[in-house]
């Protein structure tokens, strides 16, 4: 993915979480990779959108634009859009795809909204306050160029590759100490484990929510680090270390934070106040989370009207767990985070509700860590999305588990709406004691959507616009257990 889609969606994410910065006096840092973005366009708020100029697309950044009025097309190679301006719809590789807001002339400008762009990619975005600076993480897969051999020694000045320009050195880098671990021993210390030199650990306290950052300047992530990066995250260098052992201790996150110099960021998710110390020993920083120094913050209550429900979604297996394997050779974890993913965008659209993801790539997450995580933040809901498979390829159809009674009523309403949105046969709601909807403490589901190894319900499953379809009915079914339709 080009630097197109890093700029625009990097701005877009911005403005989009953080609506309060556009005006200030200094304006955010914007990173990719870990390197600094330089960008001249500026956002602009309409209603409750916002719209970038479309130079940030054509400036240098790679992609085709093309003009024809009253519409505008711009295309990677991969997605093509088709914007019209003062058109409430656009078009996205033949598919037709509402917008939020349309794209508009103004002051001699053709401005474009972003936050339809940023559902159109993926990148992972991580906003740090301290440094006032928006983090961009884009998933790349690089092919290497097939490259015949050479048919004789190369002269000393030039690139074998391909007989011709000069040889590239690799690019220098600041990093002089690379990590090798991030371990918890489940008794309240971090272990970081290292090789080289860097320079003096910095560490400082937030609030609201309380969390302590622990950056390590001169570092990068060793080659085998672990616990080691998924094939989606390995670009990203984003990961996290779930606790649920530790009285204000909840999750330990890692990154790849700044190249200048090189600097390796750990981020202490806490309940509460809470006293941390680092101690350097021998090829390694300790960690230590000690005693609670202040009451968690007081969350003032809530009338009936004013209730934001925390709904949590779960995108069954990932990463090492595929989960079930499709007749078309496509894999459980994909639909389950497809579909969770689409489940969430459309929840965050509504006020009421605030959804929660146990994984948003292709990380794996022990089962007890799912339920743990819904209960620690005290959700009002909890849904595990499956897929089903079976030796027979005739069977077909949507069920929906439940385990406790107490999740009856969710079970049979989510799938009343799942049936309708997948279409499938109704195989009913069943009671099962699978780990995730055990062991949380408020009501929840696991919906198995469909069975891939059934042909027809695979192509199903796999086709976006069908999981639009079943995500928009998921969202009416929660809404409905809400009351909030």
């Amino acid at each position: 993915m080009k630097k197109f889609v890093s700029a625009v969606l990097l701005l877009s994410l911005l403005i989009s979480m953080f609506p309060s910065l556009v005006g200030a006096a200094e304006a955010p840092k914007l990173y990719l990779n870990g390197k600094q973005l330089q960008s001249a366009a500026e956002p602009r708020i309409v209603g409750d959108s916002t719209l970038v100029p479309i130079r940030t697309v054509t400036e240098g950044l790679g992609f085709d634009v093309a003009w024809e009025k009253p519409n505008v097309t711009i295309s990677n190679g991969e997605t093509n859009m088709v914007l019209t301006i003062g058109g409430k719809n656009a078009i996205v590789n033949d598919r037709e795809v509402s917008l939020d807001a349309p794209a508009l002339n103004t002051d001699g400008s053709t401005m474009v909204p972003l936050r339809f762009v940023s559902e159109q990619f993926g990148l992972s975005v991580y906003w740090d306050k301290l440094s006032r600076s928006v983090h961009l993480f884009q998933q790349t897969v690089v092919t290497p160029p097939v490259v015949d051999p050479p048919t004789e020694t190369p002269d000393p000045g030039t690139d074998p590759g391909n007989g011709e320009g000069p040889v590239v050195d690799p690019p220098p880098t600041d990093s002089s100490a690379s990590l090798k671990s991030i371990e918890y021993n489940g008794l309240g210390s971090i272990y970081l484990s290292y090789e080289g030199d860097f320079k003096d650990v910095k560490t400082e306290v937030l609030h609201n929510p309380e969390r302590v950052v622990i950056d390590l300047p001169y570092m990068n992530f060793n080659s085998a680090f672990t616990p080691a990066f998924t094939q989606l995250n390995s670009a990203t260098k984003l990961g996290e270390i779930l606790i649920d052992s530790h009285p204000t201790l909840q999750k330990v996150r890692y990154s790849y934070y700044s190249d200048k110099p090189d600097t390796v960021r750990i981020v202490l998710d806490l309940l509460a106040p809470t006293n941390v110390q680092t101690v350097e020993e021998d090829q390694a920083i300790r960690i230590d989370v000690l005693e609670q120094t202040g009451p968690p913050p007081v969350t003032p209550p809530v009338t009936p009207g004013d209730k934001v429900y925390k709904v949590v979604l779960d995108a069954g297996h990932g990463a090492k767990d595929p989960g079930a394997l499709s007749v078309n050779g496509r894999q459980e974890k994909e639909y389950n985070l497809a579909i969770t993913l689409k489940v969430k965008a459309l929840l965050d659209r509504e006020t009421k509700i605030k959804p929660y993801l146990t994984r948003s790539n292709d990380t794996f997450v022990e089962l007890d860590d799912r339920a743990a995580f819904a209960n620690n933040l005290k959700a009002d809901l909890f849904i595990s999305f499956h897929a089903n498979k079976t030796e027979s390829a005739t069977v077909t159809g949507s069920e929906t588990y439940y385990s406790r009674g107490d999740s009856i009523a969710l079970a049979k309403i989510l799938h009343k709406y799942l049936v309708i949105g997948t279409g499938f046969k109704d195989r009913g709601v069943r009671q099962a004691d699978f780990r995730v909807i055990k062991k949380t403490t408020m009501p929840a589901v696991l919906l198995e959507a469909g069975y891939l190894s059934n042909s027809g319900d695979s192509s199903v499953l796999f086709n976006d616009a069908k999981q639009n379809k079943i995500a928009a009915e998921i969202v009416a079914g929660i809404k409905e257990y809400l009351k909030l339709s």
